[in-house]
């Protein structure tokens, strides 16, 4: 073998060498296209902090005498609310005030005086607990608690006024409209006790009742 075919022969090993490593340098893994992370879902509003709102609303009341009168009335009723909530994960509970005015006005029949017989609510108000489920941007809720009414009973040129004492219990729905303002839509059932009332030449024990639908909105400080 000359030295012309020698060095020939070592050249094209050397290429059957070299073809494979080029092969296997192409054979490279394609480019990793980045995935965008995945968004998080949904925003979830924060229920917790103070808030304080005003709301407006329609109250049914059925009174009790004791002397065995029955009589009915309704109207509507107005004032502000406020509280504290705290959250956890999706349960909210938390305090709530309110103060409102009424006019509720009812009339009926005092069959000791044989006269007719008047009663209105003058102010209203209760201090509750509250406990709800966030189903952002809704929370479903139930409230209960200690209220006070004050009465004013009528019966011809005389009258009298007392507070009565009671409980509230309701359920309602609010929505978040943005992070700091919510709606709310709220129903409650109040329980008064009696109260004596000294009408002048009749005194009477009365009682009573209330159904009541609201509506509210508050900011959440």
């Amino acid at each position: 073998m000359t030295r012309l075919q020698a060095s020939l022969s070592g050249a094209a090993l050397w290429l059957l060498a070299a073809v494979p490593v080029a092969f296997a340098a192409d054979a490279v893994a394609p480019d990793i296209v980045p995935v965008a992370p995945i968004e998080g879902s949904a925003p979830i509003y924060i229920w917790s902090g103070p808030y304080a709102g005003a709301f407006v609303g329609y109250s049914a009341q059925t009174f009790d005498q004791s002397n065995g009168a029955r009589f009915d009335g309704d109207g509507v009723v107005g004032g502000a609310y406020g509280g504290y909530n705290w959250q956890n994960d999706r349960i909210v509970y938390g305090l709530e005030a309110d103060i409102g005015a009424s006019g509720v006005e009812a009339g009926g029949f005092d069959r000791a005086a044989g006269l007719p017989l008047d009663t209105e609510t003058n102010v209203f108000g209760s201090l509750r607990g509250r406990v709800g489920v966030a189903v952002d941007p809704f929370m479903v809720f139930a409230t209960a608690g200690v209220a006070a009414s004050d009465q004013t009973l009528k019966l011809g040129p005389a009258e009298d006024t007392n507070t009565h004492l009671g409980y509230t219990v309701g359920a309602g729905v609010e929505a978040k409209i943005t992070d700091t303002i919510d709606t709310r839509l709220e129903y409650r059932y109040s329980d008064f006790g009696s109260k004596t009332y000294d009408l002048g030449t009749a005194t009477t024990s009365s009682g009573f009742d209330e159904h009541s639908v609201r509506a509210g909105i508050a900011l959440k400080f």
